[in-house]
């Protein structure tokens, strides 16, 4: 009696019979995650093609506008996950405290906009996580390290309104034995240069940048408590927010990712975990 072997070769289970009756090899074909899914996807967005896409582009490198054209570490990541997902993205200009809301409403399909995924927002979206950026504090050139938060006490502090930075700066203020004034422009770091601030907090990316292009201007000590941003995706929608993450994972793989954070000099926020909900 002939004997029938059976082969694994990189997980693809490979059946060869040998005078078991049939000549024929068996192949079970790999998965097709990307391919799942696409065909499970909201049936608005599979007809019309299209991510609806919000974003408040004040935030460069990570999402802005160049010459009338939406550009940054953020559009062009959402970008490659739509090209994978077959999609287009039609791009709208969201203010930063109005996203969540339209994601909630469904006036946009996600939004991404360096938001923290944090647990308070959580209540109104998911979040697909891909990048982890700490919070640095801004001042004048000279300044040197204040001590972190606990030197901002005393201190005129710029924040950008609707972030998680009022919020900061209050529990900060809040701690403090000498008065902490905060100033909430769009503008933070501009805030100091203008001496209208002695000091301003945003995120790494965004600040490291308005430093070199400010020589007026430095990072005031280390990082503050690095947190994932992620792309908001509606709660009611998990076949999206799957999406979405399966077509990030496979930008992981294929090595596009870590090509655009080295493009946008942010590798050290490098996050291949691509966790939904990780923030806290």
């Amino acid at each position: 009696m002939g004997r029938c072997l059976l082969t694994v070769v990189t997980g693809l289970a490979l059946s060869v019979a040998a005078g078991c009756g049939s000549d024929a090899a068996t192949v079970t074909p790999p998965v097709d995650r990307l391919a799942e899914v696409r065909a499970a996807l909201p049936d608005s967005i599979k007809q019309a093609g299209v991510l609806i896409a919000g974003t408040d582009p004040t935030f460069e490198p990570m999402t802005f506008k160049r010459d009338g054209t939406y550009t940054g570490l953020d559009v062009q990541l959402v970008e490659a996950i739509a090209t994978k997902l077959q999609l287009r993205v039609q791009w709208q200009t969201v203010s930063f405290g109005d996203l969540l809301d339209q994601v909630q409403q469904h006036r946009i399909s996600l939004s991404v906009s360096s938001m923290f995924d944090r647990a308070e927002r959580q209540k109104k979206a998911d979040f697909v996580d891909y990048l982890n950026a700490g919070t640095s504090i801004v001042v004048a050139k000279g300044a040197g390290d204040i001590g972190g938060m606990p030197g901002l006490c005393g201190r005129r502090v710029a924040v950008q309104p609707d972030t998680v930075y009022v919020d900061m700066v209050a529990a900060q203020a809040a701690k403090c034995t000498k008065k902490l004034r905060t100033v909430q422009t769009a503008a933070p770091s501009a805030a100091v240069a203008a001496k209208t601030a002695d000091a301003a907090l945003n995120d790494f990316p965004i600040a490291a940048l308005d430093v070199q292009r400010n020589t007026g201007l430095e990072l005031s000590g280390p990082q503050i408590e690095a947190i994932p941003y992620g792309i908001g995706v509606a709660k009611d929608q998990p076949a999206l927010t799957t999406a979405i993450q399966t077509a990030l994972y496979s930008l992981v793989d294929d090595g596009t990712y870590d090509a655009l954070l080295t493009t946008w000099k942010v590798t050290e926020g490098a996050l291949h975990t691509g966790a939904v909900n990780g923030g806290a």
